[in-house]
This record gives structure tokens, sequence and C-alpha cells, in this order.
């Protein structure tokens, strides 16, 4: 199965202090496993490493390293137009941000599976039937759980 990956589940291959076996296991799985994003992670990504450069968890030079290590990741980019009507719904509906209603869309849009470390897109994710891969959670059926961030 194709899943759509949020910056949530690929920022902590770039930040020591994140990053866990699930984030690990991740990274490693991209020989095997077709990942996704809408449009938006390609901001959303390189701003999460801005703000970790400007907290001083990460120094500028790494900043640069983990945008060219992005650059060679096979996840493949929607180039595809987004509903935004559909996005603002679950963005409403969820209580989501419209960026992260954005992943959600697409998975609903391709029929996806969904990857994240959010724990509320996890959960709209399993009221909207989408399978979510998220730490502690191999199923949608599976209970709501609280994630470490």
């Amino acid at each position: 199965m194709a899943f759509v990956i949020d910056a949530s589940a690929t920022l902590p291959w770039f930040l020591e202090d994140e990053r866990t076996a699930f984030t690990d296991d991740l990274l490693k799985s991209f020989a095997s496993v077709e990942y996704w994003a809408p449009a938006v992670w390609c901001l959303e990504l390189p701003n999460g490493l801005l703000v970790a450069e400007r907290k001083r968890r990460i120094a500028p030079a790494r900043r640069v390293e983990a945008l060219d290590q992005v650059l060679r990741l096979r996840i493949r980019i929607d180039l595809g137009k987004p509903d935004i009507k559909a996005i603002s719904a679950l963005a409403e509906r969820h209580g989501l941000t419209t960026y992260d209603a954005a992943y959600l869309e697409l998975a609903l849009r391709q029929g996806l599976g969904l990857v994240t470390l959010d724990a509320d897109l996890a959960a709209a994710a399993v009221a909207e039937q989408v399978p979510v891969s998220s730490p502690g959670r191999g199923t949608a059926a599976q209970r709501r759980r609280s994630y470490n961030r």
C-alpha cells in the first residue's frame, strides 16, 4: 500500500532529539513503500528545519545538509489540484489546520493510507476511515492513543 506522509513524520529524520525507532523505520522503508505528500509538504518541512535552526536546535549547515537529503528522497509530490472545499470541510469537521487537512484530503482522494505523528490528524484519519500508520497504531481500527511529539 502507498501512503501519504506528513511533515511531522519526516522532520524527526533531521532532528536528533525527535528521532524514534518508528521514524527510523519509516526512513528505511523507502526502498519498498511508495510515499506521497501534498505540495504544502514542500513548504512545511523546510519551515520546520528553519524554525529548528532559529531555536538553535540544529546548526545552519545541518539545515542545508538536511535539505539536500530531502531532495534525494523519493517522496512523490501530488501535483493534482487539491479539493479546497474538501480540505476546508475536513479542517472544520476535525478541528485541523487546513495544512494538516491537505494531507488527509490527499489520502482520501487517492485512496492511500496516512503516516503521521500528529495525534489530531491520526484521529481525523481514523474517523474518515483512512488507514493510519503512527506510533502505537497499526491500523485505523485501533482506538485513539496519545503520541509523543
